[in-house]
């Protein structure tokens, strides 16, 4: 796993959003539902969008300067670092995601998984389905993933996983928020679907996840290009920090988040910016001084 800059105060290592580094086997029992950040850096099966190896150290050293802000609002987040290796390694990777998301639910805390390419999404919910019974799947993306107009290639990737995810019956609903791409609106993806779409980023669509368990994916392309420049498929009109913020929030207040991920970043030293407002999205979402 990769290391992490020096905190501002020299006390501790600092990581994903300002979260001090903690060995994995370090992690102490009774996390109150607390974040626990893991980056993935290699893309798992991009299909679509410019390539993000690199993504979660990226996001991991240009969100570390929220270390003041997540100490005194997020004092239980820890990073337990970030899997590394290349295309030929990915089954090692998924299944690292799988211990790690696993050590995380048995020590209390919320697993959030930072990665490149969305499909870095599909080993957290399962793993998370496989412990939380009546899981429903929420993410917020500009595309729905579904692979409809993809040839029958059998493999799961970054333009399909959703659709593996649906058809895997794991899941109480899978639940798009924010699909705005040209296809999404194909007559393929009309009502009655393996998807429930929510296409305005606003809580006021949303209260039929009122009480539930979910597992939440943050595409970030979502948000719209002018926020968010330095994301692999972008799509003009999308949402603001603000409507992602408060989507998040309405989910942390009314469900049960019991894990998360976000993802789709590439890295660019020119937009920052990027990985703090991604970071910001999911403090917002794993609030910790609300228990369930």
């Amino acid at each position: 796993m990769g290391e992490a800059p020096d905190d501002p105060d020299g006390a501790v290592r600092i990581g994903f959003g300002g979260a001090p580094v903690v060995p994995l086997d370090g992690l102490a029992s009774g996390g109150s539902g607390a974040a626990c950040f893991l980056g993935v850096d290699p893309d798992l099966s991009r299909r679509f969008g410019g390539k993000s190896d690199g993504a979660a150290a990226f996001v991991r050293h240009s969100s570390a300067r929220m270390r003041p802000w997540t100490r005194r609002y997020r004092p239980s987040a820890v990073d337990v670092g970030v899997l590394t290796g290349d295309a030929g390694d990915a089954g090692d990777v998924v299944r690292g995601i799988s211990e790690v998301c696993s050590a995380a639910f048995a020590a209390g805390y919320v697993p959030v998984v930072v990665g490149g390419d969305h499909t870095v999404s599909y080993p957290v919910a399962v793993t998370a389905a496989a412990r939380h019974s009546d899981l429903t799947y929420v993410y917020l993306d500009a595309h729905l993933d579904l692979g409809f107009h993809l040839d029958a290639s059998g493999d799961v990737h970054n333009g399909n996983f959703v659709a593996a995810l649906a058809a895997g019956g794991a899941f109480r609903e899978v639940v798009n928020i924010g699909a705005r791409a040209w296809t999404t609106y194909d007559e393929a993806y009309d009502p009655g679907g393996p998807v429930t779409i929510v296409r305005d980023v606003d809580p006021g669509g949303l209260s039929f996840l009122s009480g539930r368990k979910v597992h939440v994916s943050l595409d970030v392309d979502v948000l719209d290009p002018v926020y968010v420049p330095n994301t692999g498929s972008r799509e003009p009109f999308g949402a603001t920090p603000e409507q992602v913020g408060r989507v998040m929030a309405w989910i942390a207040d009314h469900c049960t988040v019991v894990s998360a991920d976000v993802s789709e970043i590439v890295p660019d030293p020119a937009h920052k910016a990027t990985a703090e407002i991604a970071m910001r999205c999911i403090h917002e979402l794993v609030k910790e001084r609300k228990t369930r």
